[in-house]
C-alpha cells in the first residue's frame, strides 16, 4: 500500500479560506479532481510531514515556511487506488501569491472556512469508483461550492475537519493558539 500526505491549507484572512488545487488533467493519479496538495511520500522525504510540506510547495509554488503545521486528522485510505493519506492542517498569514506548477496543478480554489459548517454543506451521496476496471457507487461525503466538486477522500478528511472542529470559530481559535 502507499502512503501519502496532505496539507490543509487555511488562509488567515478577515474571512478565513481553505485552499484546494484541482489536478492537472494529464496526471495518472485522479487527474482533474479537487484535493489538497499532497503526494506519495518518497524515500527521500524524512517523514509524511516533511512530504507534505514539499508537495505543497510543489502544487501552490508558495515556500513550505510560509505554512505552520498545526494539527494531524485521522488517515484516510482511498478507495480506488488504496492510499493511505496523511492529512496535515496548515496556517498561512496573507498575502498569498500562488506560482504553481501547472504540470501538477491546473488551477488553486479558496472557498471559505465557514461554507463548510453552513447546514448541508458537507452531504453524504453517492459516487462513482472504478477499480481494476469494474466500476462500483459507493457513499461518500461530498461538498458543491461555487462550480468545484469535491469527493472522496478528499471530502472525507473535510468530514474529519468539522467533526474534530465542530464550527469555524473553533478552528479559528486553535489556529490562534501559539
Amino acid at each position: 500500500m502507499l502512503h501519502a500526505a496532505v496539507v490543509i491549507p487555511i488562509v488567515r484572512y478577515d474571512e478565513p479560506q481553505i485552499v484546494f488545487v484541482r489536478r492537472a488533467a494529464h496526471l495518472r493519479r485522479n487527474p482533474g479532481q479537487i484535493g489538497f496538495p499532497g503526494g506519495v511520500i518518497d524515500p527521500s522525504d524524512a517523514d509524511a510531514k516533511a512530504a507534505a510540506l514539499r508537495e505543497f510547495e510543489e502544487e501552490l509554488g508558495i515556500p513550505r515556511n510560509r505554512v505552520r503545521i498545526v494539527d494531524r486528522l485521522e488517515d484516510v485510505v482511498t478507495l480506488a487506488l488504496s492510499v493511505t493519506v496523511m492529512p496535515y492542517i496548515g496556517c498561512l498569514d496573507p498575502p498569498l501569491s500562488y506560482a504553481f506548477d501547472p504540470s501538477e496543478t491546473q488551477s488553486v480554489h479558496e472557498v471559505p472556512l465557514g461554507a463548510l459548517y453552513e447546514p448541508g454543506a458537507l452531504h453524504q451521496g453517492i459516487e462513482p469508483v472504478e477499480r481494476s476496471g469494474v466500476r462500483y457507487e459507493v457513499p461518500s461525503w461530498l461538498l458543491d461550492y461555487d462550480g468545484i466538486h469535491v469527493w472522496g477522500a478528499t471530502a472525507r478528511m473535510l468530514h474529519g475537519l468539522v467533526t474534530r472542529y465542530r464550527s469555524a470559530g473553533e478552528l479559528l481559535d486553535y489556529l490562534r493558539a501559539p
